[in-house]
């Protein structure tokens, strides 16, 4: 049972103090239509995280790991009736989490370190080929030279350093 005596009535503007109001979200759902990521496991659902926002729940969104499943296609941006910009969202939560835990390593790092990217890309070339997509997207998934030095320019940062075990180094 969530105890709404502990919510924090300012965290809407704390984590979007420059989104403007997000208060104008209706939890209505449309901006997970086309997210790719809405399909993960878990499933990133930007209409939770406003929720928890609006209702003040700091300790459940600091703990809630889907902010970071966004693959930042933008779609539900492209979707939201009101224009609240639940990409601009997901992101600026990903900021407050990492103020306000600066132990707190997301859990697609060692994702984005491993593949390039927080989602497994190169698992979908049928589905890509049969709505006309190459097959490989033209990222990092497509080039694995340009992975090797991706990761090889990651191990000299501070987050892999520190946390090695994490990133097979």
């Amino acid at each position: 049972m969530l105890d709404l005596a502990k919510a924090n009535t300012n965290l809407w503007k704390e984590v979007g103090e420059d989104l403007g109001d997000i208060r104008n979200c209706f939890i209505c759902g449309t901006c997970i239509s086309g997210c790719p990521a809405a399909e993960g496991n878990s499933p990133l659902l930007i209409r939770k995280l406003v929720r928890m926002v609006l209702l003040g729940l700091e300790e459940e969104l600091l703990d809630d790991e889907t902010p970071w499943m966004c693959i930042t296609c933008h779609a539900c941006e492209q979707w939201c009736p009101m224009g609240v910009h639940p990409f601009e969202i997901g992101l600026a939560i990903r900021r407050w989490q990492s103020r306000n835990d600066p132990t707190y390593i997301p859990p697609s790092v060692p994702e984005v370190f491993e593949r390039g990217h927080t989602q497994p890309v190169g698992k979908v070339q049928e589905l890509r080929k049969s709505v006309g997509l190459e097959e490989v997207p033209p990222t990092i998934a497509k080039y694995p030279e340009l992975l090797k030095k991706f990761q090889d320019m990651l191990r000299e940062t501070d987050i892999v350093k520190n946390n090695d075990y994490m990133f097979g180094v």
